[in-house]
């Protein structure tokens, strides 16, 4: 699966979930079957917990490192945040682990 593909496979789940609800504090929900989901179509991901000291953040960690998160827009209101509905990339400050 490329990229475009990963992201809007994610799109899809997301919206299957969540319909149109923001996602705050819906990261897990989301997160934690779309891995198994992932894991069966043979992408390489890992379910990663953040704490991030006020709350802790769900996520998922590509095998080569990004983050995608299909929940990063409930930080938006935060710091003049600016994710996308499903943000793949570079981890940021709400993508940590150990």
């Amino acid at each position: 699966m490329d990229d475009e593909e990963l992201v809007d496979f994610a799109k899809d789940f997301r919206s299957g979930i969540l319909g149109d609800r923001m996602p705050t504090l819906a990261c897990f929900m989301v997160c934690f079957p779309l891995v198994g989901l992932l894991k069966a179509s043979n992408v390489v991901v890992e379910l990663v917990d953040s704490d991030l000291g006020w709350i802790n953040h769900f996520w998922i960690r590509l095998g080569d490192g990004r983050a995608l998160d299909p929940t990063a827009d409930q930080f938006n209101y935060l710091d003049n945040a600016n994710f996308p509905p499903v943000y793949l990339g570079k981890r940021t400050k709400y993508h940590i682990s150990k």
